[in-house]
């Protein structure tokens, strides 16, 4: 009787996780708005304080009169050392997700201008920009962002600023998206196990990136399908040659290909399917209005630069 039970209650605790995740997120609400602005009350003292930190600190956010209260913390590597707002983790109180009539999923990262002056804006909205790309490129297995304008109250002095800042969704809604698991200790697979190895990182050489690796899984999330291959899913762009930080030299345009298998690489199916979409991605840069008028330019060079060198063959190790 007792086992019976506890099965019942087995069951019915996971068929209510399962309806929790069913339906619109709070990510797939604000994706839907071209424009979207919320308001952030956070006491940016006390988040100073946490850079070296895994603690956390509540927050509040405010979207047209509906509040949204929330677990932060500092998360990245350099850039929670330097950056004058460091970029967050957002972990929104579940309750007041299903007040909203929004599914569970609630863990976000929060990508923020590293610099307060109008590069950092302009070095956000090139990052946001990288992301939009690689979904044009690969739709399904990459993430999904959101830009948003957010209005932060620092509840420690009551001031205020106004910012740019990527949020990036829930590993969760992904990993359902592909019907995936997220592969923690996927740490130097063989390239035999990799479905999109070429493809992410001719992309990764397409924006001038090579700040990630296959070999240690960094920033990459790897997700293994039910046929036991992996997916490579990239974000964190910002030492790339196409977002041009200004904290970094001109050097970190110089394109190199990272490749950590031992097996070669064979681009030619990634190279037909790149340059088959050279026009469109081109358009997206030129439909790109929120950077100014020399940054479109800019990147617009940056990438065809790299489509010469894929017609001339020259992408190699």
């Amino acid at each position: 009787m007792l086992r019976t039970t506890a099965l019942l209650l087995f069951f019915l605790t996971a068929s209510a996780s399962l309806l929790a995740k069913k339906g619109e997120s709070i990510f797939d609400r604000w994706s839907h708005m071209e424009h979207k602005t919320i308001e952030f009350h956070l006491d940016l003292d006390s988040l100073e304080a946490l850079r070296y930190s895994a603690s956390s600190i509540r927050g509040t956010v405010i979207d047209n009169g509906r509040t949204f209260t929330l677990n932060v913390s500092v998360r990245g590597r350099f850039r929670r050392r330097t950056c004058a707002l460091p970029p967050m983790k957002l972990q929104f109180d579940k309750d007041m997700l299903r007040l909203a009539g929004l599914n569970t999923h609630n863990d976000y990262k929060l990508v923020t201008p590293c610099t307060e002056e109008a590069a950092g804006q302009d070095a956000i909205l090139r990052e946001q920009l990288a992301y939009e790309l690689y979904q044009t490129i690969d739709p399904e297995a990459s993430f999904r962002t959101k830009l948003l304008t957010i209005n932060y109250v620092n509840t420690a002095d009551g001031s205020t600023t106004t910012s740019y800042a990527i949020l990036i969704e829930d590993t969760d809604e992904l990993q359902h998206r592909l019907q995936a698991d997220n592969c923690k200790d996927c740490y130097n697979a063989p390239l035999a196990e990799y479905a999109n190895a070429e493809q992410m990182t001719l992309f990764q050489y397409m924006i001038g990136n090579g700040d990630f690796s296959t070999l240690l899984a960094r920033n990459l999330k790897l997700l293994r399908t039910d046929d036991g291959r992996l997916t490579a899913v990239p974000y964190d762009f910002d030492f790339s040659g196409l977002v041009n930080p200004s904290y970094l030299n001109d050097k970190v345009k110089q394109r190199s290909l990272v490749w950590e298998f031992a097996d070669a690489p064979d681009l030619s199916q990634a190279t037909t399917d790149f340059l088959a979409l050279e026009d469109t991605l081109l358009q997206q840069v030129a439909g790109y209005t929120l950077l100014d008028g020399s940054s479109q330019r800019e990147i617009t060079k940056y990438l065809r630069g790299f489509f010469r060198e894929l017609r001339a063959g020259r992408v190699t190790l």
